[in-house]
């Protein structure tokens, strides 16, 4: 039975200490939900709510989490849609794999009629039988305020940012500006500094900011009466058209626009249309003629917004859209559930949570990521060292008598112990975990959490599917988030797919609970190497397998934990001996790599046979490798995106 809505969702807010279009999206969602009897909160990337108290929302709280950006992957468990509002050409300037992997963390997608954005998805998910593509639609609408049909003042409104400027670049369509500006015609609007540069700095007729509220825009366009809405190149390719035609379609006003197949295929012609890949001077021409005929027939220039503003009341007002999805909520959520629902839910998994040094948060993580889970039977099992139970014993029962599904509780030496009880040195994790692996020899299915992981609420159902789908596997793997600290604020990247045969890397682990094993599948003889093991213990467990994954992410992992720290201590080299010696067509050498030299010799060498657009697209990559505050994330990538374009044109030029 679908659980109840609870007519609250929330919006992402990526950039707290900088304005931007989204900021404006964000205060009509908010404005149009109040008006539907809806709430819409404000959160950063982990759900956290932006404003005080802070608190990190739950399935409990909210509906859903509404994303607008490709920047951020799904950081929390609670169902969670991506707006496809961002160009493809973007992607393919900021990194492309990258962020395509972030927009498939998400649950859910939501459409905005271009076929460039949907078809990305479902190119992405075409061999993913447990994914669907788009359903619902969102535009970069709103609606409210609505205005009479206008011809204003007769003066042409323009908005932006400029942000080229503050990579000392012209601006977009400069030229075409600068001319109606000369002229007097227009009227701009737009932040006076973007990053510390006077964006509009030389224009006779800048007006000011307008305020990020979702409504002084409309009324400004309304008062101005004519509209120049102009799509970037990118926009143009994908058919996607910013906020700028809706704002100025709910004003009133007659629009002036650059060729957009979206805009031509729903408003024709309604809208006014100019050329801008002419010359400055020529487009220039083409603005003035509209302007000219707009004075000169009023009432049919008025009968064009009305006509316009008609098509946009019927189909692309943001009321719409929210009511469209809350009507449809319950059983979308249902129908893509059922995609990654175990067929066999009655098929038992071991789960295994480790707590080597007992600390209540992590009894509390654990709690959490063992009660979330959904559509699985499984045999939980707190997994403590012996000295901490003697010691917290008593404490640990307490809690888990609360609990309303029974958790377990096993005890084992994580540390060897000199007779008055003091520590000498901490066991290898291969011996833990291959007496762990002992205890489970009668059940189906075996996933080991580590005391850094958190578990999302499909975590082991999907997984579980996974191998009920392959026969033939021996594991199953999820993607996860590495969570990493920066200056006091937590960030979170993608981790790459986890490749347990070719060696390791120190600050990309391949985690624990993020891989589900058929007990059937393990190795017979696996206890001739598991319990020399450390570090390389599930890359043992996984690299023995066939592995097949999930494809969502479902698994938070810290990083930066003493958990995984002290992994790093192990000698790593001479367990890939071990590996290498327990099956050795698996962990070759050639394959499995013994030392950074090797490493740094190897790339150095693969950098030399690169194209040129390949080593760019390589530094796009490693730039969003680097934990950067937002900011300057944002400003560097913007520079980047114009050293592009410029680099294209150029070689255009040439040839």
């Amino acid at each position: 039975m679908a659980a109840m809505l609870k007519r609250k969702f929330a919006v992402v807010k990526l950039w707290p200490g900088l304005k931007a279009a989204e900021d404006e999206c964000i205060a009509r969602l908010k404005l149009t939900a109040r008006s539907l009897g809806l709430e819409c909160l404000e959160v950063d990337p982990f759900a956290c709510l932006v404003d005080p108290p802070h608190t990190r929302l739950t399935q409990s709280d909210i509906d859903f989490v509404l994303n607008l950006h490709f920047e951020t992957p799904k950081g929390y468990d609670i169902f969670s849609f991506v707006a496809l509002w961002n160009p493809l050409q973007f992607y393919h300037d900021w990194g492309y794999r990258k962020f395509t992997r972030h927009l498939l963390t998400h649950d859910d997608f939501l459409s905005c009629d271009s076929a460039w954005a949907d078809d990305h998805i479902w190119r992405s998910l075409a061999n993913d039988p447990m994914r669907d593509g788009p359903f619902f639609r969102l535009y970069h609408t709103l609606s409210e305020p609505l205005l009479d049909p206008t011809t204003g003042e007769d003066k042409l409104f323009y908005a932006g940012i400029n942000w080229e400027r503050a990579g000392k670049k012209p601006g977009r369509y400069q030229a075409l500006l600068k001319l109606l500006d000369q002229c007097g015609a227009l009227r701009i609007y737009g932040p006076r500094e973007y990053l510390g540069v006077r964006v509009w700095e030389g224009y006779r007729n800048y007006s000011g900011p307008v305020p990020f509220d979702g409504v002084s825009i409309v009324r400004l366009i309304h008062k101005a009466g004519v509209s120049l809405v102009l799509s970037s190149e990118a926009h143009q390719q994908s058919e996607l058209m910013s906020c700028r035609l809706f704002e100025s379609l709910a004003a009133g006003a007659i629009i002036i626009c650059n060729e957009n197949a979206l805009a031509r295929r729903w408003f024709g012609d309604t809208l006014l249309y100019i050329d801008t890949t002419l010359a400055a001077q020529e487009t220039f021409a083409q603005v003035r003629s509209h302007l000219d005929w707009i004075k000169s027939e009023p009432a049919k220039a008025q009968q064009l917004a009305k006509s316009a503003q008609e098509i946009f009341l019927k189909r692309f007002t943001l009321d719409r859209c929210l009511e469209s999805i809350y009507a449809g909520l319950a059983a979308r959520k249902e129908t893509l559930a059922s995609l990654y629902r175990p067929r066999r839910p009655e098929e038992r998994i071991h789960a295994f949570f480790l707590i080597p040094e007992f600390q209540p948060e992590v009894l509390e993580h654990h709690i959490d990521s063992y009660l979330a889970q959904q559509n699985v039977a499984i045999d939980s099992h707190l997994v403590m060292d012996r000295g901490d139970w003697d010691r917290f014993g008593s404490r640990v029962e307490a809690r888990l008598l609360e609990l309303a599904a029974p958790m377990a509780v096993d005890t084992l030496e994580y540390f060897e112990r000199r007779p008055d009880g003091s520590v000498m040195r901490r066991r290898p994790l291969g011996r833990i975990i291959s007496d762990l692996i002992d205890r489970a020899l009668e059940g189906d299915y075996v996933c080991i959490i580590a005391p850094n992981e958190v578990l999302f609420s499909d975590h082991l159902g999907s997984l579980l599917r996974t191998l009920q789908e392959r026969e033939d596997a021996g594991a199953a793997w999820s993607d996860m988030l590495l969570l990493q600290t920066t200056e006091g604020k937590e960030c979170a990247d993608l981790s790459d797919a986890p490749q347990p045969r070719r060696g390791w890397c120190d600050n990309k682990p391949i985690g624990f609970g993020r891989f589900l094993f058929r007990v059937s599948a393990f190795r017979p003889n696996l206890r001739t190497v598991l319990p020399y093991l450390d570090l390389l213990v599930m890359h043992l467990l996984a690299g023995c397998g066939q592995l097949v994954p999930t494809r969502r992410c479902t698994l938070i992992h810290d990083g930066q934990n003493p958990f995984q720290k002290q992994c790093f201590e192990a000698r790593a080299n001479e367990e890939r001996e071990l590996l290498i010696d327990y099956a050795p067509t698996l962990f070759e050498k050639d394959s499995y790599s013994t030392g950074r030299a090797e490493h740094i010799e190897a790339h150095a060498l693969l950098l030399d046979r690169m194209e040129p657009a390949e080593k760019e697209r390589l530094a796009v990559e490693l730039a969003h490798s680097i934990p950067l505050p937002a900011i300057l994330a944002k400003l560097g990538f913007g520079l980047y995106r114009l050293w592009l374009r410029s680099m294209k044109s150029l070689s255009r030029a040439r040839s």
